[in-house]
């Protein structure tokens, strides 16, 4: 029913064109506006002899409320990581690593660490440049 009833709006939703390129695009969540949209296209369009029950109205409110704070909360959880891990490629600054590539172990002294435009983060280690997660072990240098 909820299919027929998005086909019946796609042509009064200017929403619904970017929300099917959205879905083809890998998205596949509604945002509010498309799903009041839609709660409102049902109700208007339901049975008069079978009206919708008060609870269901309800439980599908209390649903999209909840599947809104999920994704804010994947949101903030997404930039909270990527500080995080900021952060921690930063600790290894003046530190000893030893660090795995193909089979190969390389030991040295943290010179510095860069973060490119795009977002990645590289180590350098006796002028080689590195990705942190191939790091194996870090020590403190011997004093």
């Amino acid at each position: 029913m909820i299919e027929a009833l998005a086909a019946a709006t796609s042509s009064e939703n200017p929403r619904s064109s970017s929300l099917s390129k959205q879905e083809n695009n890998g998205g596949s969540y509604m945002q509010m506006e498309d799903f009041l949209q839609l709660l409102t296209s049902q109700i208007s369009n339901q049975d008069p002899l079978e009206p919708m029950k008060d609870t269901e109205f309800i439980s599908q409110m209390a649903n999209i409320a909840s599947l809104e704070q999920m994704q804010q909360f994947t949101k903030g959880f997404e930039s909270f990581a990527s500080s995080q891990k900021d952060m921690v490629a930063q600790a290894y600054l003046g530190r000893i690593v030893t660090i795995s590539v193909q089979g190969n172990e390389v030991e040295g002294l943290v010179d510095s660490v860069e973060k490119s435009s795009d977002g990645s983060i590289t180590i350098e280690v006796s002028g080689n440049s590195y990705d942190p997660k191939d790091i194996t072990r870090v020590r403190l240098p011997d004093q």
